[in-house]
């Protein structure tokens, strides 16, 4: 589905005109977000989806009746109650709603015989009015889907039924009415159409940051003036220490220089778009190497953007978006193994306009998100969604004077993802993440960079 790119009058209406030194100063200004209206910036939104999302989606625990939801009685009257009541039929399977651990499995005179699990993200579901006690001991892995008991009449029940219930940091998750319908019929393992925001797969090792020398700190790729691709180790508080030589000849014949774990073996890796169209994975060693390159794909050079560092999917893998030379984005599923699956998701269009593209998990919600710097230098973000990107929000302006950016991995240690900016004249600036896409401060690292065609 395309959107109509934002127009050059449109731009200079909403951004801030003229590139100085001193727009610096205002890039950390937007720590309050503004949300961007209407045609200002590209819209992402999937279309139909290539493939079942995982993260944020949870399954119906049991097929019945819609009787009670929270705070609502389901016949327009209110009753004081958490949770969500699905009349079924005893001894009918009970289904985790979604993946995660045993928390408590007991037993009082209000829920009955109950389960709670624990899921990432802060989230608790509990599974109350159960026959007996619960399959599953504390401390016991479940997976979205998997039964865990049977539907019962214990506790203070009147009748056969499943008491479903929400917990977000400890607090009843009001939200959990939003994906039932009072009076309707749910089928136990059907997608509850409702997002999560936070809830995210526990599949694959986590994602790492760009640690090539595996000391966990975030270094950086540069392409020297020269063409080759050094590496410039992180010092884990913003700096980087002496480039390294990694391969010769580099910018010949490649661009697109982008990071990623993309076997999911915890060492950073690389991709790279060839001349040819050709998009080569370098395997990462952890030891500041890379084995020799594999083709992964093709089509890639004329891409206007290509970018990695974060999964997109929900499935706990890298993988890489691109932007076509038409302007419309694309995510191509990594499958884990230094390749990518079958299906791609094509999002909206309009992304002529931007002359950086840096992905990345920027709200720390454990989904890949989206920094997009505009022709005119308006900072916008991308929170990442299920399969797509929400929209856009304005977070820093007076970004066009950078010529070479890169981002999306904890360059100064506090487990935050930051952005890195050179200016014409070969100044470094790192602006460093506050973990809900904005960047408030910046400092400057050093001025040494004019010489390097790109980094990464």
């Amino acid at each position: 589905m395309g959107i109509a790119p934002l127009g050059p009058s449109s731009k200079r209406n909403f951004e801030m005109k003229g590139a100085s030194r001193l727009r610096r100063g205002r890039i950390g200004i937007a720590t309050v977000f503004v949300l961007v209206i209407g045609a200002l910036a590209p819209s992402l939104s999937a279309g139909t989806p290539a493939l079942a999302a995982t993260d944020g989606q949870m399954v119906y625990p049991a097929s019945g009746n819609i009787q009670s939801k929270v705070g609502d009685g389901c016949r327009g009257n209110y009753r004081a109650h958490e949770g969500i009541d699905i009349s079924a039929a005893g001894g009918t399977p009970i289904l985790a709603a979604y993946s995660g651990v045993i928390k408590s499995r007991t037993v009082n005179s209000g829920y009955g015989n109950y389960t709670d699990v624990e899921h990432p993200g802060g989230y608790v579901t509990r599974y109350a009015h159960m026959a007996s006690p619960g399959t599953y001991a504390p401390g016991t892995r479940v997976e979205r889907g998997q039964q865990i008991g049977v539907v019962g009449n214990t506790g203070n029940s009147p009748a056969y039924h499943l008491h479903f219930e929400v917990r977000l940091n400890g607090a009843v998750y009001t939200a959990i009415n939003d994906g039932f319908v009072c009076l309707s019929n749910v089928a136990r393992g059907g997608t509850i159409p409702l997002y999560f925001p936070g809830l995210r797969t526990e599949a694959g090792p986590p994602i790492p940051p760009a640690d090539y020398t595996g000391d966990g700190k975030s270094d950086l790729l540069v392409v020297a003036g020269n063409g080759d691709l050094r590496l410039r180790a992180g010092t884990g508080t913003g700096g980087f220490q002496a480039a390294t030589a990694v391969v010769s000849g580099w910018a010949d014949n490649r661009r697109h220089v982008t990071r990623t774990d993309f076997n999911a073996d915890g060492k950073g890796d690389v991709l790279a778009a060839r001349t040819d169209g050709v998009l080569e994975f370098y395997a990462g060693n952890g030891a500041g190497g890379f084995a020799a390159p594999v083709a992964v794909g093709s089509g890639w050079y004329d891409m206007l953007h290509v970018t990695s560092g974060a999964d997109y999917t929900g499935d706990g893998k890298h993988d890489v978006l691109g932007v076509s030379s038409a302007g419309v984005v694309g995510i191509y599923q990594g499958n884990g193994a230094g390749g990518f699956g079958t299906s791609h998701i094509l999002l909206g269009g309009g992304w002529q306009g931007f002359h950086f593209v840096i992905g990345g998990d920027f709200n720390n919600d454990g989904r890949g998100d989206l920094i997009a710097m505009s022709d005119t230098g308006t900072l916008y973000f991308y929170p990442g969604v299920v399969n797509g990107f929400a929209a856009a929000v304005v977070v820093g302006s007076g970004w066009v004077e950078f010529t070479a950016a890169t981002g999306g991995a904890d360059y100064d240690g506090d487990g935050k993802a930051d952005l890195l900016a050179r200016t014409a004249a070969g100044t470094l600036f790192l602006y460093s993440g506050n973990g809900d896409g904005g960047f408030p401060t910046s400092k400057l690292v050093s001025a040494d960079w004019a010489d390097h065609l790109a980094i990464g």
